[in-house]
């Protein structure tokens, strides 16, 4: 598949990240409701469970403190970011943790939710923003944002991605709301570049088929 199947339905994208942006961002990695059990990697031994974050924080700290740095802009933060993030996943486990089928997956939710928490933080004028033009300063005149819409748009859409296959949906969330490259897809979801295309695209399909043709047109 030569052609990148994210670049045809732009306004998907941009409904993904302002979800992400209000913090309900899509969590990925973990058991699908009603198929707890199934490939699990949490719910074991906390001390194994620790050993196996650790060589994932090992194994995917670099990648994740670069794509941090192209979020965040400033390396030192970066890392911050992501050691919080590794560091809340750790706490978590302590409690009643979920069931986690894809460690890299999961933890690289974790960073992206750490990130926006970062950047509402520290440039809490993003909330003000079009989204219509993120780079757009905030006196620049606009149009009047339609709430209810907004509101509406998100729920359909949140049904819509529960209705994919878990990797439809991780493959659609990496490269659409985390834009992520296809290599980096690949390389979390520990499949070949031409997997991650094949489920982006057949995600995007059954994406367009449940959604309201005015979201992804």
């Amino acid at each position: 598949m030569d052609v990148d199947p994210v670049e045809e339905i732009p306004v998907l994208a941009r409904l993904l990240q302002a979800a992400a942006d209000r913090g309900e961002g899509t969590v990925l990695g973990l058991a699908p409701p009603g198929r707890s059990r199934i490939g699990r990697v949490s719910r074991v031994d906390p001390k194994v469970f620790a050993e196996r974050l650790a060589a994932a924080y090992r194994e995917r700290s670099p990648a994740m403190i670069r794509y941090a740095t192209r979020k965040v802009g400033d390396p030192s933060r970066a890392e911050d970011v992501v050691q919080r993030a590794f560091e809340k996943i750790l706490r978590r486990q302590q409690g009643d943790p979920p069931e986690i089928t894809n460690i890299q997956a999961y933890v690289h939710t974790a960073v992206c939710n750490e990130i926006n928490r970062e950047l509402r933080e520290v440039i809490p004028a993003r909330a003000t923003v079009s989204i219509d033009d993120p780079d757009r300063a905030d006196d620049t005149p606009s149009s009047p944002v339609d709430v209810s819409t907004q509101v509406t748009d998100a729920a359909l859409l949140r049904d819509a991605l529960a209705s994919l296959s878990p990797r439809e949906r991780e493959a659609v969330v990496m490269r659409m709301q985390w834009q992520l490259s296809v290599a980096e897809a690949a390389e979390i979801m520990q499949l070949s570049t031409g997997a991650v295309k094949r489920y982006t695209s057949d995600g995007l399909r059954r994406l367009r088929e449940r959604l309201d043709p005015a979201i992804v047109a």
